[in-house]
Order: structure tokens, then sequence, then C-alpha cells
């Protein structure tokens, strides 16, 4: 398979800071960012690829080499085909002990590649692309959201006349206005049946970014939070990572408001997308939202490699076909026939089971 254009290779053995700015201009996404590696201790020994036009860079990977398999550390980014190629190449040409390259959670559209290759596992990026203007925005989403919007929006004002969104960003957010809107997540979370999932070092960075690239927009009322989402800014580019609304604002359908008011607020800042994450709630879409489907990429040196994994072939691929089933049941339960009602009672009934067994195990160990 051709690679398209000539680049100049190079390869490092410990990754140079001055390739912070170049992947954050070149992918556009967080979780490829060197800032997102060094605080999940990615970064820490790995190595970096870096191919050049005279245009600039072409691809940026980070990797670990890990006995015979080398594993990209980039994430959530669509990769082009003939720059997987290129890598390919390059390792199993360089590197004659490695026998897989892995590349977690990349595009789906990887191409014809010249060796054996499996695609597995399945994440997704949900993302609003923005029109220039909030008029615009509004005017773009359906007839039923846009009355839904602005009849919760004039509920609020009627029943909760004090109730108001403030927007900070950058020096303006303080830590702990980040660690309330994190506690009262907990909170949701708790109440729900589901996991908590972040750590007091995620609370740190989280509040670290805040300060430096945040943008939180805080439903108040006297003082109190309510509720509140927290993005993150790359470029042109804005990153949820934190929303949550306390109980009662349910009924004012507050975390699709405070989510419709961050949209505004980007739009305002000349933001080309936001990233809302994975998870499929319904708002997402509601909102816009699109689905970017990721996957997890090996790629073997020969077919005798290929075939000499066997077994964790066998096992992603049985994985997958269990995946394809869930989604099917997510897709299927929000349609008005019959397959959507009965979508609906399955998905509920292992939701219930779900959170059933995360209360029973919390609740054993808080004795």
């Amino acid at each position: 398979m051709p690679t398209g254009r000539h680049a100049d290779i190079q390869c490092f053995d410990t990754v140079p800071p001055s390739l912070a700015e170049e992947l954050d201009t070149l992918y556009q996404h967080i979780n490829s960012s060197l800032r997102h590696h060094v605080f999940r201790d990615r970064a820490r020994g790995a190595s970096a690829y870096v191919a050049r036009s005279e245009d600039g860079p072409l691809a940026i990977f980070l990797f670990h080499i890990e006995n015979k398999r080398i594993r990209v550390l980039n994430e959530m980014v669509e990769i082009p085909p003939e720059e997987i190629e290129r890598f390919v190449r390059h390792v199993f040409e360089h590197y004659p002990a490695v026998s897989t390259i892995s590349f977690s959670l990349i595009g789906r559209r990887v191409g014809a590649l010249s060796r054996p290759f499996q695609q597995h596992g399945h994440s997704e990026d949900i993302v609003i692309s923005l029109p220039a203007s909030p008029e615009a925005y509004l005017a773009s989403l359906g007839a039923k959201t846009r009355y839904n919007i602005k009849h919760q929006q004039k509920a609020l004002a009627r029943d909760r006349p004090r109730f108001h969104f403030v927007t900070l960003e950058g020096k303006d957010i303080q830590p702990h206005f980040v660690r309330e809107l994190i506690a009262l997540k907990r909170t949701n979370m708790d109440d729900k049946g589901i996991p908590f999932g972040i750590s007091p070092k995620e609370e740190a960075w989280l509040v670290k970014e805040a300060y430096g690239n945040g943008l939180l927009v805080l439903a108040v009322e006297d003082g109190q939070l309510h509720g509140g989402l927290l993005s993150l800014r790359m470029g042109e580019h804005y990153f949820a990572h934190v929303g949550a609304y306390a109980a009662p604002f349910a009924r004012y359908s507050l975390g699709m408001l405070c989510c419709y008011q961050v949209m505004k607020e980007t739009i305002a800042r000349k933001a080309k997308e936001t990233h809302l994450s994975w998870g499929r709630q319904q708002y997402k879409f509601k909102l816009r939202g699109v689905k970017r489907e990721m996957a997890n990429l090996d790629v073997y040196r020969s077919r005798i490699a290929y075939w000499r994994h066997a077994p964790r072939l066998a096992k992603h691929a049985v994985a997958d076909c269990t995946e394809r089933t869930r989604r099917i049941l997510l897709d299927s339960e929000h349609g008005e026939d019959a397959l959507a009602a009965l979508a609906r009672t399955v998905i509920g009934g292992m939701r219930a089971l779900k959170r059933a067994a995360y209360r029973a195990k919390r609740s054993t160990v808080l004795r």
C-alpha cells in the first residue's frame, strides 16, 4: 500500500517537551495531548515517532515497547490510513523483535493495510459541530428540543427567580468551584447506584487544567451550587469533563440546560466543536451530537504472527459480538415500536440489576 507523500521520520527514545504544542495542533484532542499522557502516567518511559513533510508534521505517535509489542498512546483521533501504514512499515523495519503494533481507540477507517490486522473494542466521541452564532445553533435544533429548552427556561424563571447561570473562564475558576461540582457529580452517581470514576488525582488534575484552559458554567441560586458543566479547551475544540445537577432540578432538565448554555458560550468563543465524550445519553443527540466511532487496532508482522495470537483474536471477536448486541439494544430503545418497548424493558432490567449489585457492594464496604 503506498504511503502518500514523502516524509522525513524521526524517532526519540524519550518524548521531547517540544512535541507538546505540535501534538495539540495536529490532533486537537485532549486524549492525544502530552499533558493528558503525563497525567495518566503514560508518558514516563515513552518513545516518540514523528513523520514530517515540508509543511509540518503528518503524524506524531507516542509509544511504549513492551517485549514484542509496541503500544501507541494516541487515542480518540482519526489517523489517516497512509500514516498508519507508514508507521507500521517503519516499526517492522527498525524493530525486528516486534511482532505486533497496538493502537488504542482510533478511528475505524484504517483502509487496506499491507499487514494482517484486527480491529476490536469500541468507544465513541459524541461531537457537536458549532455554527457561527448561538441563534443559528438554536435554530438548528429540532422543534421539540427548542420548545423544551424555552419552556424549562421559563419555568425556572417563574419558580426560582433568583436562579441564574454563571460563566467562568481560566484564571477565574477557583479550585473550590471545581471541587464542589465534582462533589455534586459524586452525589448524582451515588443516587443512581453507579460507581464514581473521578479519583483524587484526577480531581487535582481537573482543578489545574480548569485554571489554565477551563470553561465552567455554574447554575446557582443564592450562592448555592445546583448544577454545572466543566469543559477544557484545546484550540478550537472544547471537551466536556464534569457535568452534574441537584436532584430537585431534574424536573427542569437542568443537565440539558447546562449543556445548552455551554454550547452558547463556546460559540461565543469561536469554537469549532464541542466534544461530549462517550455515553449515549439522549440529550447529547437532541443537542446535535454526532457519534464518531473508535476502535482498537492490532497490526501483525506476518500471517504467522497473526495466527500465533489466535486465542487473543477469538477473545476480541466474542467481546465485539457481545458489544454489537448491546449497541443494537441501546439504539433500539428510543423508538416507538414494539421492538423499542422490548429493548427498554431489557435495558431497564439490566441497569437495575447492575445498580443493585453496586449498592449491595458499597453497603458491604461501608459496614
